[in-house]
């Protein structure tokens, strides 16, 4: 059985800002069915490497979706949708204008911007104008236009930042359904912990250069740091974690902060000791540190989807029709 294509393969990309290196020989691949996390500090090339996947920058080396560069698409927004900064917006158009304006570009059916509306949460707002939209609002009506054609490949550029707990929730499930529906997200994120949480793979950048690739659960077990927990019965679950072989450090506001185990093991401590577990998460000053430290071989492999394992060799994925 042979490997399927990759939705989304970067090839020796390189890219120069002036005399310095933005981005410096980087490939990397993410495969159907998964989200990838670009993760690295500002200034480490994420952003470029978007920009230069759809011809909004250039420089050498190639961008490939389905095996094919951008420019080469027949119908570009119908197999990649780009949301790299939420304020490209036309000021004096409504929420509804700024989608039509797109559909109509990309050969979409009128009918679709409704659908996508109401897929981003947005239903009731299509007549405001996105200038006096808070930030989540923005990045939601962004999204919404990367998704009119049903593309099979996402790129977002940082679409966490500034969001709340619940527009951060809201933009996981979305990236997940768009995973299980067969297509793929690269995602970029300055903060680790932004991504993790929905992430199958993580390509770790560190001045333009790959630093990290593979497998989002062993390259944070590999990370270590600390999780920081709320639970209903923090003895119970402190006493629990040290006999599982792990560290626990009480914070003054009745949390936990959890070193020797990874958010998962964490995780199901709290599920076998019967211990409700409120929030739980790395700590992303942690986490970031200890992702930018990792070396790993360059030949680690990035994952497929999350449930069902790795995509078949030699079946086209199924269409993404959300």
């Amino acid at each position: 059985m042979c490997d399927s294509r990759p939705v989304i393969e970067a090839l020796a990309l390189s890219k120069r800002h002036g005399s310095r290196l933005a981005v410096d020989d980087l490939s990397f691949t993410v495969p159907d069915g998964a989200v990838t996390g670009l993760l690295g500090p500002a200034g480490a090339g994420k952003t470029t490497v978007l920009r230069l996947a759809v011809g909004l920058d250039r420089g050498s080396g190639l961008v490939l979706f389905d095996g094919v560069p951008f420019a080469a698409l027949p119908r570009p927004a119908q197999a990649v949708g780009a949301a790299l900064d939420p304020r490209a917006l036309h000021p004096g158009r409504t929420a509804l204008g700024h989608l039509r304006v797109l559909a109509a570009g990309a050969g979409v059916p009128r009918r679709r911007v409704g659908e996508v509306l109401e897929r981003v949460g947005l239903v009731g707002a299509e007549r405001a104008r996105p200038g006096a939209f808070r930030r989540g609002a923005a990045q939601r009506l962004a999204v919404a236009g990367a998704l009119l054609g049903r593309p099979r490949a996402l790129l977002l550029d940082d679409p966490f930042a500034g969001l709340d707990d619940d527009d951060r929730a809201w933009l996981h499930g979305l990236l997940r359904r768009h995973a299980e529906a067969g297509g793929s997200a690269l995602v970029a994120a300055s903060r680790a912990a932004d991504v993790v949480a929905c992430a199958d793979g993580l390509v770790v950048l560190r001045r333009g250069r790959l630093g990290a690739r593979g497998p989002a659960a062993e390259l944070l077990a590999g990370a270590g740091g600390a999780v920081l927990v709320r639970a209903s019965d923090p003895g119970l679950l402190a006493g629990a974690v040290l006999r599982w072989g792990g560290a626990v450090t009480p914070e003054p506001d009745g949390a936990l902060l959890v070193t020797g185990l990874d958010m998962a093991a964490v995780g199901e401590v709290a599920r076998a000791e019967g211990v409700a577990v409120h929030e739980l998460h790395q700590r992303a000053a942690d986490l970031d540190a200890a992702l930018q430290s990792l070396q790993l071989p360059e030949t680690a492999l990035l994952p497929g989807p999350r449930a069902h394992g790795a995509a078949a060799g030699g079946t086209a994925a199924p269409a993404v029709t959300a």
